[in-house]
């Protein structure tokens, strides 16, 4: 089976309800993110195959198409839009091209209509009591969260990974001259701290969860040029990372084992690796409860990781909110661009996807190295004699 390779994964700015972004129409917002894909890679537009989508509400990729590039002819598989749907279409485009269906495909995920309805929390609070996370737990992981989000910024390390949008400040009239470039996240807060959210009423009666250490819904887009191994010196382009494994799992909530990390280990277990084996970690975080609970499961199980160090390093999903069909994309993007800041050789993204539902993805890069194989007998893997990727013996 060919390997799909990563190539120039892009996002926008993260926008806010009634934020410049908002006035952005969504095709455009679209169009931008997967330009920049496009354009910064060097490829020749006419050479994608396939496009496959994950947008929310009424944006018509379809309008996008021309404004990246593209021939409106060009086929568009829709991923309906959920939690998760991000992945699942990065995953189903690795497919298209695992199986030879195509040789480029591009993905695009867009959050372009704000959501009003509040997540379910039950789960949540249930994985809080398990795992003796408490309020002040949770508030302290969203204001690392924004501190984090708010330095990767100011360091400029968001810069590779974001494409300017411009908007028209006068939306009556779109030929207007006078326009502004939106280049930084609009959630972007270098003022948070535990005390400002310590004062906000939990969602549920006595319970953990705020709306200050939970995503709330933003706009943004994403995209990325999913493209076959062998096709990638002919197109004279440069991978960021292989899609090396993905998976789903569910939870059992009379267990309340969080169900990404069930995803987790069910996704490294294939390969041999281990959670310690990843160079960096990213988590949606949709609730700092989910994030804590999984780094309380690894550490209960004698589970070997940084995540001071690796667990997601610039922040999070608390602090640049949820832009639904673009926020698995997006961690995506993050993680790729800071494997690659880093020369990284393995990643690992995980996310909710529905009710007590998780989907986990592993990446390698062209940086990785060959990793030692598990003991025969070890703990939750054993040894096995094939090992995925390239760089492996």
């Amino acid at each position: 089976m060919r390997r799909a390779a990563i190539v120039m994964p892009m996002r926008t700015p993260v926008g806010l309800p009634g934020g410049a972004l908002a006035a952005v129409a969504p095709h455009r917002l679209i169009a931008t993110a997967l330009s920049a894909a496009i354009g910064r890679s060097g490829l020749d537009p006419a050479r994608v195959d396939h496009v496959v989508s994950a947008v929310d509400g009424s944006a018509a990729v379809s309008a996008a198409l021309p404004l990246a590039g593209l021939s409106p002819a060009v086929s568009e598989f829709a991923i309906g839009p959920g939690p998760g749907s991000g992945l699942r279409a990065l995953v189903t485009a690795a497919m298209m091209v695992q199986t030879g269906a195509a040789d480029v495909v591009a993905v695009v995920g867009a959050g372009t209509e704000i959501a009003s309805e509040q997540p379910e929390f039950a789960g949540q609070e249930a994985l809080a009591r398990r795992y003796d996370i408490t309020r002040a737990d949770a508030d302290a992981l969203a204001a690392s969260s924004h501190r984090r989000t708010a330095r990767a910024y100011r360091q400029g390390i968001f810069g590779a990974e974001t494409a300017p949008v411009v908007v028209n400040l006068d939306p009556g009239d779109p030929n207007s001259a006078v326009r502004q470039l939106v280049d930084h996240d609009e959630t972007l807060r270098d003022d948070v701290s535990t005390r400002g959210f310590a004062v906000l009423e939990p969602l549920a009666p006595e319970g953990i969860g705020t709306a200050g250490n939970s995503s709330a819904p933003t706009l943004a887009a994403s995209a990325c040029l999913v493209v076959a191994e062998e096709r990638l010196a002919d197109l004279g382009l440069e991978p960021m990372g292989y899609l090396l494994g993905w998976t789903t799992a569910t939870g059992n909530p009379g267990v309340a084992v969080p169900a990404t990390a069930l995803a987790v280990d069910k996704v490294l277990s294939p390969g041999d690796f281990r959670v310690g084996d990843m160079d960096l970690v990213e988590i949606d975080e949709t609730t700092a409860v989910e994030v804590l609970a999984l780094t309380r499961f690894w550490e209960s199980e004698g589970t070997k990781f940084d995540a001071d160090e690796r667990l997601n390093v610039n922040g999070g999903a608390i602090a640049l909110g949820d832009p639904g069909g673009a926020a698995g994309l997006r961690v995506i993007t993050t993680l790729l661009h800071e494997l690659s800041r880093r020369a990284g050789g393995y990643g690992l993204a995980t996310m909710p996807a529905g009710a007590n539902q998780a989907l986990a993805v592993l990446f390698e890069t062209p940086h990785s190295v060959p990793i030692a194989a598990t003991p025969r007998g070890a703990r939750f893997h054993g040894a096995r004699p094939r090992r995925f990727g390239r760089h492996r013996a």
